[in-house]
Parts: C-alpha cells; structure tokens; sequence
C-alpha cells in the first residue's frame, strides 16, 4: 500500500507522521482512579494459598499443583505489569480539543484497567479453589479442573466484554470530535509491523485495532521479547513432547530385590517395602468402582498413573486393557493394581509376596 501510495503521488506531506503532544494529558500520564496495585493483593492471597497444600496435600500432586501455581502467579503479575503501563501510555491526542483528548484517554485507562483487574482477581480466585480443595481434601478431583477452567473462562469473557465496551464508548466519544487530527504513517508499517527508530517506545497500539498493542521492532527490546517468547512457546511445546514421551510406547517394569517391590511405567512409579503389605488378590479385572485419574494416562490400551476410587480411595493403576490376572497390592498408605503383558509375570509376583 506505502509503495502504492508514492507511485501515484498520494503522500500528503501535512498528514505525515508527527508527534502530537497535548500537554493536560501528559500532565494526567499515570493518574487513574483505577489503581494497579490491588494485583498485588491478588499475588499475596495466591502465595497464601499454596501453604494448605504444601502442608496438607498429597505429593502426587506436586508437579501439577506447582504448574497452576506458577501459571497463576504470572497472569496476575503479567496483569499488574500491563495495569501499570496502560495508566502511562494511554496519553493520546486524538483532537484540537484537549478536554476531549483527556476524556477519551481516562475512558480507556478506566475499562482496560477494570478489565485487567477483573481478570487478575478471578484467575486468583480460580487457583485458590483449587489450592484449598485439594489442600483440605487431598485429592484433586475432575470437578475441580472443570472449576478452575469454567472461572478463568469467565475471567477471559469479562475482560473482553469490557475492552469492547470501552472501544465502542471510546467511538462514541471521537464521533462528536469536531477537529480531529489525521496523520499519515504508512511509512512505519509498510513492512508488515510497526519499525519506528524516531519512536521511544517499545509497545504501541495496533493501528486496525486500538484495543491491540504490538511491538516497535526499531527497538532492540522488542527483538528480545519477542525472542524469549518464541524460545518458551517451543520450550513448552518441547517439553509437552518430553513428558508424552513415555505414554506412547508403554514399558513397564516390576523390581522385587530385598523385601522392596518397585512398579514402573510412564514415568511413574510406586515403591512397597514387602513387610507393609496387609493384604494381596488376584482379581480378574478391575474392581467395580468409579476410578477417577487424577495424575496419569489412560487410553482404550492402558490405565497408568495416579487414580482415586470412589469407595477405594486414592490408588495407582498399572492395568493394561486385555491382560489379566489383575494383582492388589494393599499396604498401611498404599494401594496399587498391576497387571503384566508378559505371561505368568503378575502369578510369579503374587507367590513372591506370598511367602
């Protein structure tokens, strides 16, 4: 479009690029009624919650439990951050009319700080059920995912509702706008993204979309940032993969050395000193129960991992679909059914822990 427009000689040289500064809005750059720091009574409270369970809660569940701890603490903080640079930046001059420019500017600050607050506090909310339930109960049942996922579902719906809100006051406000400003600044976007080296600032609004913001890539920082991104997206993607790993081809392994029994397979793995065990059954299949996985896999070939029986309680399975016998291993703290694709590998195990 830019080369377009000086082929045909459309360049207006009044409409280019300027920096346009209303001083009565620069005057109010980080004064909002908004303010920024109740994300950090957010942070506390979501620290204050990982103590119940790091006291109380079942270790299973430790990974997981970190993983939303640490997702929690960075939207939260991830919000205060962009709370704090929306109450300096949004100092635009979009008229003549100072008082409108200033009206225009608080209107936004208001709903965009409301709107990251809203959604800081209920991902706080969200991972403190989550955080109490399973410190208090021990168990992190499904209910409390769909919980966690149906909250931070609202968290995202209120925050866009109010951006958009804030938009479509925003439009109101600048149809009354009797002098408004035009400039041309195709120049700084002609290669697809904003490279504005006369720009101090890194993040910018979006030109379509006032409501997005992107990178001034003149800037070394936005090089940077964009690059530690990409490097975490596929550091995330990599370790997804990493963990997966061990579910696709299934090994499973039993180790019966000094009166100490050890069950592995896809990364978990359960260890029973022989003397605890109180009780060993050879079943047929699975008991009757309602077995909830709360840390694990399960596919139409297998059940492996962390589980939690509604009248059984919390158990491990090593169960692969088809193979029988099943053996219960029960102990004073630990319950655990395994089977065995190699034949008369689970009736060796069970004369074993016989004697």
């Amino acid at each position: 479009m830019y080369d377009l427009k000086i082929q045909n000689g459309w360049i207006i040289e009044a409409q280019r690029k300027k920096v346009y500064i209303d001083t009565r809005v620069s005057a109010e750059a980080g004064a909002t009624t908004v303010s920024y720091k109740w994300h950090a009574l957010f942070l506390i409270t979501e620290l204050a919650a990982y103590i119940p369970y790091f006291m109380l809660g079942d270790t299973h569940y430790n990974i997981l439990m970190i993983s939303l701890f640490l997702c929690s603490v960075l939207i939260s903080a991830l919000s205060l951050v962009f709370h704090a640079f929306i109450n300096k930046s949004e100092r635009h001059v979009y008229s003549m009319d100072s008082k409108l420019n200033l009206i225009v500017n608080n209107t936004m600050k208001k709903y965009k700080s409301i709107a990251m607050l809203l959604l800081s506090g209920l991902n706080a909310v969200a991972w403190i059920y989550v955080a109490l339930y399973t410190g208090i109960t021990g168990i992190l049942p499904a209910s409390s995912y769909y919980v966690y996922i149906f909250i931070q579902l609202i968290a995202v719906l209120g925050f866009i509702v109010l951006i958009y809100m804030g938009l479509n006051r925003k439009k109101e406000l600048l149809s009354a706008n009797t002098s408004p400003i035009d400039v041309d600044d195709d120049k700084y976007w002609k290669t697809g993204y904003y490279y504005n080296p006369a720009d101090k600032h890194i993040l910018i609004e979006n030109r379509m979309q006032s409501g997005n913001y992107t990178f001034n890539y003149a800037k070394k920082g936005a090089w940077i940032f964009t690059g530690i991104t990409c490097a975490i997206i596929a550091g995330c993607i990599i370790l997804v993969f990493v963990c997966m790993l061990p579910l696709i081809n299934i090994q499973e392994k039993i180790t019966l050395t000094n009166n100490n029994l050890t069950i592995s397979a896809g990364g978990y793995t359960s260890e029973i000193d022989v003397n605890d065990i109180t009780e060993l059954k050879l079943l047929d299949e699975l008991p009757d129960d309602s077995f909830l996985r709360t840390n694990g896999a399960s596919t139409d070939s297998y059940d492996i991992g962390r589980y939690e029986g509604r009248t059984l309680g919390k158990c491990s399975l090593y169960v692969f679909d088809g193979y029988s016998p099943i053996l219960m291993i029960k102990s004073d703290d630990t319950l655990v059914f395994v089977n065995s694709k190699e034949d008369g590998e689970i009736e060796w195990l069970y004369e074993e822990l016989s004697q």
